[in-house]
């Protein structure tokens, strides 16, 4: 069972990538997130929010320590990744999360 900076770490590097993308997109320094990556420091709530929504989770699925790490695969054209890339990355992570959720509403329903 992987930890939860193990897991943060492990999504990234699936994801390609750097700590210091991640960094600029959360507005903390590379510094930081390598000390959350290996425990030393914590993401806030929101800050986590952030980043499993830029890799396709909701904040429920990644918390689950049995659910192996399997962030949402990215094909870039560009060579260097911005944070308005990864904003847009996320809002569309956002989107696949609500559709999973919906999907499986609508799935226990008995409407239809």
């Amino acid at each position: 069972m992987m930890t939860m900076n193990e897991k943060l770490k492990t999504m990234r590097e699936k994801a390609g990538l750097r700590q210091g993308q991640i960094a600029d997109y959360l507005g903390v320094t590379q510094t930081f997130i390598s000390k959350v990556e290996t425990g030393e420091r914590n993401l806030t709530v929101d800050q986590l929010e952030s980043v499993v929504n830029l890799y396709g989770y909701s904040l429920a699925a990644f918390a689950d320590m049995e659910q192996e790490a399997h962030p949402i695969q990215f094909a870039f054209r560009a060579q260097d990744i911005g944070q308005d890339d990864l904003r847009a990355i996320s809002d569309i992570g956002k989107i696949a999360i609500n559709s999973r959720f919906m999907t499986k509403m609508l799935e226990g329903s008995n409407v239809g």
